[in-house]
């Protein structure tokens, strides 16, 4: 298509104004002085050239402005061109020496205008083709440009959940910062103490830094780990251990349960195969999942942790003995906006969100409720063999 572009178009002037029409012109004036004045200089060449020879090359040149009016004009300047050529040879017809002279040059100029008007199309049709593929391809960008929004816009979602999941975890990480700080204020005390009435043993004070060392370090892991959930990082796909996720957001949401009574239990398989995945986007996705059940049991109650390898595939439980889900909500779990909680509790996106990310790894995610006895969401995720690289 890209060699028709050369071609004169819409843009040219299309009357008398234009330089082409008075080329045409100009050429068709030409040839009809010469096809009635019978001068030809290869009717000189040999004596092999017939008679006629020279009167039919006459006609034939007509097909130049005829083609150059098809390609310039379309349709339009074909069948003009033609028209021409047939006001040309018909007054010849009268008194020339051929036989049927009216037949031959009706002919002759019917195969010319095909000729032109096949032109005219085949043009057309190019032109429409390049049109349409412009249009595609501007289509195709703009298309692009929304997925990208669209992606962008998915981040952000990602994001402002993770902070409503943050906010969630607030009170119940300040409880569980605050204990192990009073424990090494109290033992800082108790140091300064028996150091300032000279009884302080050496033995002693080396128990007590150690014991102020691992709840500085208990500290430093739960504000690392929130820091790690909290950044803003691109997706990055590796090869993940999910019981090695769900661990890491248990150190996060363990004390939450243990203030609401919930009992957490671990039903991890020792061989799980690994997944391709997000490490930060996996670990969302079950942060959201198990803050729902402890959520869903505020009297107490049991939250199991199970993974398993069915069919090829990663299969995590998270299983609560909750509240429930009634059955006309369980079609709209995963609708953007769409929550049970009481109000200033949640926004309803974390399901919608969680959907999201599950199906950007190509995984699904099922669900099994009766109100009163609980919930159980399972997540499917493709296992990966290191062996199959």
């Amino acid at each position: 298509m890209k060699a028709i572009t050369w071609l004169p178009g819409d843009q040219v002037s299309r009357g008398v104004r234009s330089r082409h029409f008075w080329i045409i012109a100009a050429i068709l004036a030409v040839l009809t002085l010469v096809y009635y004045a019978g001068y030809t200089p290869l009717a000189n060449l040999g004596s092999f050239f017939t008679d006629a020879f020279p009167h039919d090359l006459h006609r034939t040149l007509f097909l130049i402005p005829i083609i150059y009016a098809a390609l310039t004009f379309r349709m339009r300047g074909a069948l003009g061109a033609s028209f021409v050529f047939l006001c040309v040879v018909l007054p010849r017809t009268f008194y020339s020496p051929y036989t049927d002279p009216l037949v031959r040059s009706i002919l002759f100029v019917l195969f010319t205008a095909f000729l032109g008007i096949l032109t005219a199309l085949l043009i057309d049709r190019f032109e429409k083709e390049e049109k349409a593929h412009a249009e595609l391809n501007i289509a195709h960008q703009e298309l692009s440009n929304y997925v990208q929004q669209l992606k962008e816009s998915q981040e952000q979602l990602i994001q402002a959940e993770k902070l409503t999941s943050l906010g969630q975890m607030a009170a119940s990480i300040a409880h569980e910062i605050n204990n192990p700080l009073a424990g090494v204020l109290v033992y800082t005390q108790l140091l300064s103490k028996k150091m300032a009435g000279g009884t302080l043993k050496e033995e002693e004070a080396l128990d007590y830094l150690s014991k102020m060392e691992s709840e500085v370090s208990r500290c430093s892991r739960i504000i690392r780990n929130l820091l790690d959930f909290a950044r803003q990082t691109e997706p990055m796909l590796r090869l993940v251990d999910i019981n090695q996720v769900v661990e890491k957001v248990l150190t996060m949401v363990g004390h939450q349960a243990q203030l609401q009574n919930v009992e957490i239990v671990k039903e991890f398989s020792p061989s799980l195969p690994k997944v391709m995945a997000d490490f930060d986007q996996l670990q969302q996705i079950f942060t959201n999942l198990t803050l729902n059940a402890i959520q869903s049991m505020p009297e107490g109650g049991r939250l199991t942790l199970r993974s398993s390898v069915v069919d090829g595939e990663v299969r995590v439980d998270v299983q609560d003995t909750g509240c429930g889900i009634s059955k006309e909500n369980m079609g709209k779990l995963f609708t953007p906006f769409f929550t049970t909680k009481v109000k200033g509790k949640g926004v309803g996106l974390g399901l919608a969100v969680v959907h999201g990310i599950i199906e950007r790894h190509k995984g699904r995610i099922k669900v099994q409720s009766e109100v009163g006895k609980g919930t159980t969401f399972s997540v499917y995720l493709r296992g990966h063999n290191d062996e199959k690289g």
